[in-house]
């Protein structure tokens, strides 16, 4: 299954079913990241290029498409050996292999009829200033006679520099008389448009290009073939190369070659003999350069010796160095490499923490996702050191919840950032795009890329001194969080913040006080639009009343990047105080019967694929299981510490019209009464705010929040009964009644309908403090419920929707066990996992895990890696047998977040730091599966990211926490010096000596 560098192996992966997956990019600090899409079909890559699907160098097509044409379109390898043609990775009957790194691809066949080998490894080149796919193919002769071989080997088609994606899929015939092709003659073609193709007055000339060069095992610079027909002749399907197969390899070199107007083709030629056992190589580089110099000074480097081995260790360790935060041995070979996995794929989605300028928190690599399976969204990788690209708010902030936990160093940085994004209105923008910085009193932005590539240009050459600069001026630099409206508002954006402060508490439970109270320094983004009150929000329909109006844009919107009050000064709060605001704006959007939280921003909340509820008046229950769980933790907070909060007096205003209206008992007047309050508040803050502020005592805070906590407990309850035990996650409206005025229409009566059972709701129901034999009653009425898959032993994201109106959205319309609609939606049954784990049901969670859990899957099944997780794995509700247990849409997934921190509970207990008696302590308490203890019976994982911590277990066994005692702790600090503590926890200056990551390891004996 794995070879001696980890790999995973597929065999024959060319007659299984179809999958896609991708290199990851990753090419270091100093290096220029490459996006690049491979499918188990042909050679394997079908797509990559730099930045977006607008800098492609071999094109982008969807999945579908992509499975079809990469054995044509990709790479290609064309010989003649012996006068025998042959085309490699074409013939079904021979033997083929996939090995899957985490930074690299290699394919392998066996050609028995002609007795050579081919192998040929992918990875992108790192710590370079120009971005490239590396190709390297391996021919060997297995034969005892000599081979005499001709070989034309890459591109069928490569694009060229300054072609965007969508003029090649519209105008690429009529884009072809911009086209051109430069230096082909010395082996190193350089293809772009001549100029700009927008038809507007200023033209510019396009310096960039794209580019191939190859190198013989000999040093050998291999002759370019530029033009398709000079291969394939009049054979224009690029299925044979009829030239090829026709004259000698000199001959058809002999010919003219047309560089112009041309969709050119870059394969690179080469003849040998190969004596019994020998291997006959060579090395291709595909890239982007901004200009010509730039690709000269990349070519000359690569002349040198061991250049391309070098740059092949380079790339695995970068991948290694990145994921040694999770580095994990159990006795399963595959948890362990999964989670390392698992961790890189969670850093493409979140980005890689790290600080600059002594000061400054920076995240490197982060993207939003995008592949041949994605094909809907335009990701964006920024072409530059220091990489980085954009993401949502939902993504990288869940992406980066446990980023505390393996990188202390973060410490509440995300906190402030994504409260800081929440507005007024407790809603907040979609779009999280790169992180720029400028110099106090100036105004133009930069990113740490452009800064470097300015440095490195003004000084070429002096790498430490670029480097001194560089940090010198990041550590006075200041930050800007930049974001994007883009459109709507997300019912559940702002669930997903409190995950980060309680993350933050379990390395830093002492700051507790400090963080919620002493910091004022928080800010409210201004928002770009804002909500219709609900009048304007209903229309009539043939169906009846429906809400299908929600925004208008904000006047204020796009003048200030943060609110501001009437003098200019800048909104702030402390955390504490925005937690009051979120916990009151958000009681103030419970629904017509007080259960869920209505989506009055247009959009549904995690669960995207019901688009269409907020049209039927939907609300989500889980959004008002989060809103009872941060009344709670906010409550718990105020009777801790003796604090007064300072809320803006626009706000105070909302709360007492609120508190007054709990007294009324009809619930339809409440929601009136309430929602009258609530547009007036919106209406006083959506430009700025007076100023005023209102104080209000702790007691005061704490009958406040109570008040909205019965209202809020009472509609679970509710919801709770019509949902006969399991937790519902959404309610559509039926208007019955109504009124009409010139304002509009407002209901008069409606019935509340449930949708079928969704598993979101038991994952943020589960969240709540109850006892333990509540949940697990709740366990097994879900997995009695057609939310459980029997057929696989896993969990379906929602029981089946086949009853319901296609008004509901898009997951009604998807077939059955396919995408969001009774699927396996790895990333909610990941949630589900967690917190099973977390409300200690651990044999419950035993089981379950070891069943629905990547890395435990058959790969006959799973179809693909089962190192890498899936969007989603098609269920038994699907109607084609084959695809049950299949997964789909691969890596960059939600799943990730959840996974790691299930690997942090498993490893070191949930909350690991805890202040006892005003002491700050510290006990590793792991939740350890027998299935994960081998016959050593040790297990090792990485504490907070790079401390090694060693499990000494007696036996082999389930080790649940509370039912067995840890005997003593040895422990390695930096000087080598070995201290032995016996006890269940460890106190005093060693435990802050561990947190900040000063002792070299840690044994725990158990």
């Amino acid at each position: 299954m794995f070879d001696n560098n980890n790999r995973y192996i597929i065999q024959d992966y060319h007659k299984k079913p179809t999958f896609a997956s991708f290199l990851p990019g990753l090419n270091g600090i100093h290096g220029i990241p490459v996006w690049c899409f491979y499918v188990n079909r042909g050679q394997g890559i079908t797509s990559f290029g730099l930045e977006d699907k607008d800098h492609a160098l071999m094109e982008f097509y969807p999945a579908h498409q992509a499975y079809q044409r990469t054995k044509r379109m990709g790479f290609r390898t064309f010989m003649k050996v012996n006068g025998v043609y042959t085309e490699a990775f074409t013939r079904d009957a021979y033997d083929k292999e996939m090995r899957i790194g985490m930074n690299d691809l290699t394919i392998r066949e066996e050609n028995t009829d002609l007795n050579l080998e081919i192998t040929v490894k992918y990875y992108t080149l790192p710590s370079e200033e120009l971005g490239g796919l590396v190709r390297q193919v391996y021919i060997c002769n297995k034969g005892s006679q000599r081979a005499s071989i001709e070989v034309l080997d890459g591109m069928a088609e490569m694009l060229p520099y300054g072609i965007d994606w969508q003029s090649m899929k519209v105008e690429g015939q009529t884009s072809k008389a911009w086209m051109e092709v430069l230096n082909h003659e010395t082996g190193i073609p350089y293809c772009k448009m001549r100029v700009s193709t927008d038809d507007i007055a200023e033209v510019k000339e396009v310096e960039g290009g794209n580019f191939g060069f190859a190198f013989a095992s000999s040093g050998e610079v291999l002759p370019a073939v530029i033009n398709q027909e000079h291969i394939f002749g009049y054979e224009n399907s690029l299925e044979n190369p009829l030239c090829f197969q026709e004259k000698s390899l000199s001959e058809l070199l002999e010919g003219k070659q047309i560089a112009q107007n041309i969709l050119p083709c870059c394969f690179f030629a080469l003849e040998r003999e190969i004596l019994p056992g020998e291997t006959c190589s060579f090395v291709e580089v595909f890239g982007q350069s901004k200009n010509q110099t730039l690709l000269k000074r990349l070519y000359e480097k690569t002349l040198q010796p061991d250049y391309f081995k070098n740059k092949e260790a380079k790339s695995y360790e970068i991948t290694m160095q990145l994921t040694d935060r999770i580095a994990t041995k159990t006795a399963s070979k595959s948890f362990d490499l999964y989670c390392r996995q698992t961790y890189l794929d969670n850093v493409l989605r979140g980005g890689c923490p790290m600080i600059l300028g002594g000061n400054k928190l920076f995240y490197l690599y982060s993207r939003k996702h995008g592949d041949v399976e994605r094909d809907y969204n335009f990701f964006r990788i920024l072409p530059e050191f220091y990489t980085q690209g954009n993401g949502n708010f939902r993504d990288v902030n869940q992406n980066r919840r446990s980023d505390v936990q393996f990188s202390p160093f973060v410490r509440e940085a995300n906190i402030k950032m994504f409260y800081n994004c929440i507005q007024i209105d407790g809603y907040n923008p979609l779009g999280i795009e790169k992180t720029t910085y400028h110099m106090p009193g100036e105004e133009t932005s930069f990113t740490p890329g452009q800064f470097y590539q300015e440095l490195a240009d003004a000084y070429p050459g002096q790498e430490m001194k670029i480097e001194e600069m560089f940090h010198q001026k990041m550590a006075q630099a200041e930050s800007d969080c930049k974001t994007s409206y883009m459109e709507g508002y997300w019912s559940d954006h702002w669930t997903y913040n409190l995950d980060l402060v309680e993350s933050y508490l379990t390395i830093y439970p002492e700051k507790e006080e400090s963080l919620l109270f002493q910091d004022n320094t928080y800010l409210y983004k201004q928002a770009a639009v804002t909500l219709l009150p609900r009048k304007k929000r209903y229309v009539h329909t043939m169906q009846g009343i429906r809400q299908y109006h929600y925004l208008k844009k904000n006047p204020q919107g796009d003048k200030k990047e943060y609110l501001e009050e009437e003098n200019g000064r800048k909104v702030t709060s402390t955390l504490a105080e925005k937690l009051f605001l979120i916990c009151v704006v958000k009681t103030a959007a419970l629904d017509l019967n007080g259960m869920g939280i209505e989506m009055e921003g247009g959009k549904p909340g995690w669960y995207d694929a019901l688009n269409g509820l907020p049209g039927l008046l939907g609300s989500s229950m889980c959004e008002t299981y989060e809103l009872a769980r941060n009344l709670s933790f906010l409550l718990s907070a105020l009777e801790k510490y003796d604090r007064k909060l300072s809320v803006p007096q626009e706000l105070m205003n909302l709360v007492v019209k609120m508190v007054d209206a709990q007294t009324t008992e009809d619930m339809l007047t409440r929601w009136n009464l309430v929602n009258d309050a609530k547009e007036a508040y919106w209406e006083s803050t959506c430009g700025c705010l007076s100023g005023n502020k209102a104080i209000i005592i702790r007691e005061e805070a704490v009958r406040i929040l109570k008040v909205f906590q019965t209202a809020v407990i009472m509609g679970i309850e509710k919801a709770l009964e019509i949902g006969h035990g399991i937790s519902p996650a959404y309610f559509s409206y039926e208007v019955l009644a109504y009124e009409e005025d010139a304002f509009g229409i407002l209901p008069t009566e409606v019935k509340a309908k449930m949708l079928p059972y969704f598993l979101e709701g038991p994952v943020r129901f589960l969240k709540l403090d109850m006892n333990r034999e509540k949940k697990y009653r709740l366990y097994q009425q879900v997995k009695d419920s057609g939310l459980y898959d029997r057929a696989l032993g896993m969990y379906k994201v929602n029981a089946s929707l086949e009853q319901e109106s296609y008004e509901i959205g898009r997951a009604r319309a998807f077939t059955p066990g396919w995408l969001e609609n009774e699927s396996i939606w790895l990333h909610m049954e990941y949630k589900y996992l967690l917190e099973l784990l977390k409300s200690g049901l651990y044999d419950a969670f035993t089981g379950d895990f070891q069943r629905a859990a990547i890395p435990f899957q058959k790969e006959e099944r799973y179809g693909r890696s089962i190192l890498e997780n899936s969007s989603f794995i098609a269920s038994s509700a699907n109607p084609d047998p084959k695809l049950h247990g299949r997964g789909f849409v691969a890596r960059l997934s939600g799943s990730t977040a959840e996974f790691v921190q299930m690997w942090q509970i498993m490893m070191f207990g949930e909350k690991p730091f805890r202040v006892l008696d005003g002491t700050l302590t510290l006990a590793l308490q792991p939740f350890l599966p027998a299935y994960l203890i081998d016959e050593q019976r040790e297990v090792q994982a990485a504490f907070l990211g790079s401390i090694p911590v060693v499990y000494h277990l007696e036996n082999q066994q389930d080790y649940i926490p509370g039912n067995y005692s840890v005997k003593k702790y040895i422990i390695t600090r930096k000087n080598r010096e070995v201290i032995e503590i016996c006890g269940e926890k460890l106190q005093g200056s060693i435990v802050e000596e561990i947190r900040e990551e000063g002792v070299d390891g840690i044994e725990v004996y158990l």
